[in-house]
């Protein structure tokens, strides 16, 4: 009689199921990879780590040829960045777009802290509605914004920016912002804090030729983009003497940039810069004023706000863009329609 062996039945089993764990694996691998690529074989696809569908902003009807290169923020990761280029039009009207997005805390040291800070305030920036912490820039729909304080690391605050190689109006911009602010928190799950939401679209805003509503600021010296009605967000640039005053100072054209904040998360990311000692004798602030760039912190009724200012590429070495000149009475101007007791002695 012939034996009827059965030891080889359990190795069978192992690995049949061996093979079906492998076979799960891969599909949760592929759909891992599905989602982080942001391919929705039922919704189409959405870039830069999800944000932005293709079927909405900033995508026109038509575009095409859309590539892009990001790396994901994640939990244990609270940083990425995207790179996203697409043409749009036809004939005449063909155009290329280039957004780079990018999440991070800025630099630590401080002297490269506030040249980053004075590049991510861009002047004529554009406040977000409701006291959000972000703001858009006016000329080109680029901007930021500050993540809440439970996304900080290391004690900075973790900030969205955003840069557009043509322009965005400020609606699009903001929304932009917002839906990449909502979609990095998520993904690194570092606030329990509802999503941001845009209920309306930021206000830009000019003062013409008032010089950023700069009393005793010759008007023929520049033009002021900004204004300071708001109650907590302040931005204008001033145009070099060459450039006229017809359009807003852009990037190689502006020779003073003006900025004032009282909205928490962005003073935050002044936080460490501006020393325990006063600018000048009868300051009632702390900070720093040279020939170039001026830094200073206050309290404006009951709010810690901070005054900025830089110097710029198109500068004329007049009083109109030095900040030691300028700068305080930019801070009188803008102090005083903030309802700010002076903050310096008259």
């Amino acid at each position: 009689m012939t034996p009827h062996t059965t030891g080889d039945q359990p190795d069978h089993r192992k690995a049949r199921a061996l093979t079906g764990a492998l076979a799960i694996a891969a599909l949760v691998a592929a759909l891992v990879a599905l989602w982080q690529t942001q391919s929705n074989p039922l919704g189409g696809r959405a870039y830069c780590w999800g944000a932005w569908p293709e079927d909405e902003a900033p995508f026109r009807r038509g575009d095409r040829d859309r590539i892009a290169d990001e790396v994901l923020p994640g939990p244990g990761r609270p940083a990425g960045q995207c790179s996203l280029r697409w043409h749009g039009g036809r004939g005449s009207g063909a155009y290329e777009q280039r957004l780079d997005l990018r999440l991070g805390t800025g630099p630590r040291e401080a002297g490269e802290r506030r040249s980053w800070l004075g590049e991510l305030f861009g002047g004529g920036d554009v406040p977000l509605p409701d006291g959000l912490p972000g703001f858009t820039a006016a000329a080109s729909g680029t901007g930021a914004l500050v993540l809440p304080e439970s996304c900080d690391v290391d004690g900075r605050p973790s900030v969205v920016t955003l840069k557009s190689a043509k322009a965005l109006s400020a609606a699009t911009a903001g929304e932009l912002l917002v839906r990449a602010a909502n979609t990095a928190t998520r993904r690194t799950s570092c606030t329990t804090l509802p999503p941001l939401r845009l209920s309306r679209v930021p206000s830009p805003s000019t003062t013409g030729q008032e010089s950023c509503g700069i009393a005793g600021l010759p008007e023929e010296h520049g033009t002021g983009t900004g204004s300071p009605r708001n109650s907590d967000f302040h931005s204008c640039a001033i145009a070099g003497t060459g450039t006229g005053t017809a359009a807003p100072a852009g990037p190689a054209t502006w020779a003073a940039r003006f900025t004032t904040t009282a909205r928490p998360r962005l003073v935050a990311l002044f936080d460490g810069l501006t020393g325990d000692r006063p600018p000048a004798p009868g300051w009632r602030a702390h900070g720093s004023i040279d020939a170039a760039s001026a830094l200073v912190r206050a309290d404006c009724g009951g709010r810690p706000t901070v005054f900025a200012m830089s110097s710029g590429p198109a500068r004329t070495h007049t009083r109109l863009d030095d900040p030691r000149e300028v700068f305080p009475l930019y801070v009188d101007a803008v102090a005083a329609h903030m309802g700010c007791a002076p903050l310096r002695a008259g």
